[in-house]
């Protein structure tokens, strides 16, 4: 069967042919890949700048991909999935040491001896099967075969607004009507991630801004008029947020934006890079402590976050579809990988390996 296979830290990714999987045993599902996802991660480990990324133990290549929706083709003794079912993989598998990692909230493990498929120490899902344990799947419903592969990007963008929510509990946060719409968000970056946190800060009830240095693209500008935030561009005139999400990773932006934050409102940030810096004065760090200013860091999911993904697909499948058909801007065969997994196209948003139908 065809892999993606890749060398870390060494630059390339190769599409070879593996062994199929043996089939699966006590606790276990044998799935068919149907689609993967490409995002930054696997490009950094392509581009060997991914410093982190590792084989399994013994090996000295990685099956790539991290974001996958596949269907279960056989199951081994005492699982509840059925042949037909269609899945996705959660990506982080705990240390088993930390009682974070016991009680399946891998995504806080404090031994960092966790492993992560398709990027440390496990192989992922860029494959035409792979076996995997029950346990780490999601079942996901029928109608979203082609829009599920987002799961594993909004289960992190979930997780981030669950811990907003958990933390703004230190105030009365929302409006008279008990609701968010007196509340604005700005998210910080146009990519996949920026637009589907924009997109359940909107179900949630927010007024919500995506940011950009530039004007918006196409695919952009469908995606936001589709669910009917604002694209603004980055300068002066902007209006006081509520609430600051960060995509994109860029001090400079973050730190221009963090004097508008109105009192009590709350920072998630998200987005990672580097090579930029700007420095912070200490006269910004008063303000935000004289202001209540709450400000998180967030990464990874659980598998109960990656269920409440299905869910909000489920709703936006109905409520936003035009937005969901947009997100996926370009499709690839496993053989025309190469050149995808080296750099993003022109107005790309999300790019997809088709493996089966």
């Amino acid at each position: 069967m065809r892999a993606i296979l890749v060398s870390p830290p060494k630059e390339g990714s190769e599409l070879a042919d593996v062994e199929k999987p043996p089939e699966p045993g006590r606790g276990e599902v044998l799935v068919r890949t149907l689609l993967t996802g490409i995002c930054g991660t696997d490009r950094g480990i392509v581009s060997g700048r991914l410093k982190f990324a590792r084989p399994p133990l013994k090996k000295d290549r990685l099956v790539l991909g991290h974001e996958a929706i596949g269907v279960v083709e056989a199951v081994g003794s005492g699982v509840e999935l059925r042949k037909g079912d269609l899945v996705v993989p959660i990506v982080r598998r705990g240390c088993g040491v930390c009682l974070n990692c016991k009680v399946g909230r891998q995504d806080f493990c404090e031994t960092g001896n966790f492993v992560e498929a398709g990027i440390r120490g496990q192989d992922g899902f860029m494959r035409d099967y792979f076996v995997d344990q029950e346990v780490y799947m999601v079942r996901v419903p029928p109608q979203l075969r082609e829009v599920g592969v987002l799961s594993e990007p909004l289960s992190n963008v979930v997780k981030g607004v669950e811990e907003l929510f958990t933390l703004q509990r230190r105030t009365l946060w929302t409006c008279e009507d008990s609701t968010f719409q007196c509340r604005t968000a700005f998210v910080i970056g146009s990519g996949p991630i920026g637009l589907l946190f924009a997109m359940t800060l909107v179900t949630e009830g927010f007024n919500v801004a995506v940011l950009n240095r530039r004007d918006p693209n196409e695919v952009e500008s469908k995606v936001t008029e589709a669910i009917g935030v604002k694209f603004e561009k980055l300068g002066d005139g902007l209006p006081s947020p509520d609430l600051i999400v960060d995509t994109a990773g860029s001090p400079v932006t973050l730190l221009k934006l963090l004097s508008k934050i109105k009192n009590n409102g709350a920072v998630v940030l998200f987005g990672t890079t580097s090579g930029e810096r700007e420095e912070i004065s200490a006269d910004l760090i008063t303000e935000l402590v004289e202001r209540n200013i709450l400000v998180v860091g967030s990464v990874n999911a659980s598998k109960e976050h990656f269920a409440k993904a299905v869910t909000y697909l489920s709703l936006w499948h109905d409520r936003f579809p035009e937005a969901l058909r947009t997100m996926i801007t370009s499709e690839v065969k496993p053989e025309e990988a190469g050149e995808a997994l080296r750099s993003k196209t022109k107005g790309e948003v999300k790019t997809v390996l088709r493996w089966s139908q």
